[in-house]
């Protein structure tokens, strides 16, 4: 009896060990400005990224190492039981200008023969992917969804489809004129690279494509990273071509051994967004509301890391920010998109009809959906499905910042998820 006393205690021990709960926030170890979106891995089951504020939270064993890495900077590993509060990672060196003798020209050649060469060779490779948005109607957030999605990973995100998603709103009042932004979810599927020689009117123009230089001014650096070097080439659209064309200004961040794409940052200009928005028109005894949808031109930021360990460059994580001005207010909407790996382990849950894999120690579902199209609405597509609250108090994947956290938590107590108005 006290031998298999002995044994269940040992075996509780390991369970409560696997899973402690580490928190900490990644900052510059110079200017201790936080590190939004740095990786932060322990094993192929628990990994996580940071959030805008830097700060992560990640489930494993005390004496795990965790891997903390950001492109541009010295990897840290670190036990998890010696993890801080705060974690500094220290800039990688950038090499002088004078020693560098590298032509700019033909290396971007190939960088961008490279990339497309990727994109089609792995066009198939699949992931899962978290997905969180919040949008801001001037200082009053009104909407909250977060999803599973499914979709190509290699390069660049490609045919993303809804696995499932919750998604809260308030409903058009005084102070927030906006119920849903409609098709914020296709920033996250930028691409860097084109075939075209020449952009149309109708092409998004990229950086990497033949005659780059008649739209970008371009210039570069080169940083140390670990007996290897990286480039880090900057394309600042020309003025001419801000005027006519959606364009995207990028810097690349390359690895100079396998010409793979490592980080991506920069800001899209003259990009189009679908909104809707209800106000309401005094009809002679009654007051009807009078819903409107309409597009707008939007600038936005965006970040997308990438990694190599699948052996191509496939997207870890994409941010992206647009704001724009509409009906007298001012429109931000944030979005944040991780990969979770691609292992499935199916599991059936209580929801009919609904199967889930567990990825990252979290059970995401397996049921595929449609293409999530540039006009499709993603709360229309989410709302199809069942809301399971259980669900969701489990898989916050990628912590959440305070002002996120807050909302959640008054749509919940609102019971404002599954009520789509």
């Amino acid at each position: 009896m006290k031998h298999r006393l002995t044994i269940l205690l040992t075996i509780i021990a390991t369970s409560l060990q696997a899973q402690q709960r580490f928190e900490a926030t990644v900052v510059d170890a110079r200017t201790h400005e936080a590190l939004p979106f740095a990786s932060v891995y322990a094993d192929k089951e628990s990994s996580t990224i940071t959030n805008v504020l830097g700060t992560f939270a990640i489930n494993c064993s005390p004496s795990d190492t965790l891997r903390i890495s950001y492109v541009g900077y010295k990897t840290v590993n670190i036990a998890a039981n010696r993890l801080g509060s705060v974690v500094m990672l220290k800039p990688q060196e950038l090499l002088l200008s004078e020693v560098l003798v590298v032509p700019i020209g033909p290396m971007i050649d190939k960088i961008c023969k490279e990339t497309l060469r990727l994109q089609r060779k792995h066009a198939k490779k699949k992931a899962q992917f978290f997905y969180r948005q919040t949008a801001y109607s001037d200082s009053t957030c009104y909407e909250f969804a977060e999803a599973f999605l499914s979709g190509g990973s290699a390069v660049a995100l490609h045919h993303l489809k809804l696995l499932t998603g919750r998604y809260a709103g308030l409903q058009a009042n005084s102070r927030c004129a906006y119920s849903y932004f409609g098709n914020f979810f296709t920033f996250s599927q930028l691409e860097v690279a084109a075939t075209y020689s020449k952009p149309t009117p109708m092409d998004d123009v990229v950086p990497l494509f033949r005659h780059y230089d008649k739209f970008y001014d371009v210039s570069y650096e080169v940083a140390a990273e670990e007996g290897n070097r990286i480039f880090v080439i900057h394309f600042d659209p020309k003025p001419e071509a801000v005027s006519r064309y959606a364009i995207l200004g990028a810097t690349l961040y390359v690895d100079e051994k396998t010409l793979h794409l490592r980080r991506i940052v920069g800001r899209g200009y003259n990009f189009r967004v679908m909104t809707k928005f209800t106000y309401f028109k005094d009809n002679g005894a009654i007051t009807l509301p009078v819903t409107v949808r309409r597009t707008y031109k939007t600038e936005f930021s965006y970040v997308i890391d990438l990694s190599s360990g699948n052996g191509f460059p496939e997207v870890q994580s994409a941010f992206v920010e647009a704001v724009y001005k509409a009906e007298g207010k001012t429109v931000t909407t944030r979005s944040l998109l991780f990969n979770l790996g691609s292992e499935e382990k199916v599991k059936r849950t209580a929801l009919d009809d609904v199967y889930y894999f567990k990825v990252d120690k979290t059970k995401t579902p397996r049921k595929k959906g449609k293409d999530m199209a540039f006009n499709g609405v993603l709360h229309n597509t989410i709302e199809q499905q069942g809301y399971d609250p259980l669900f969701w108090r489990e898989n916050e994947i990628v912590r959440r910042t305070p002002i996120e956290q807050e909302v959640m938590e008054l749509f919940e107590q609102q019971n404002l998820f599954g009520v789509f108005q």
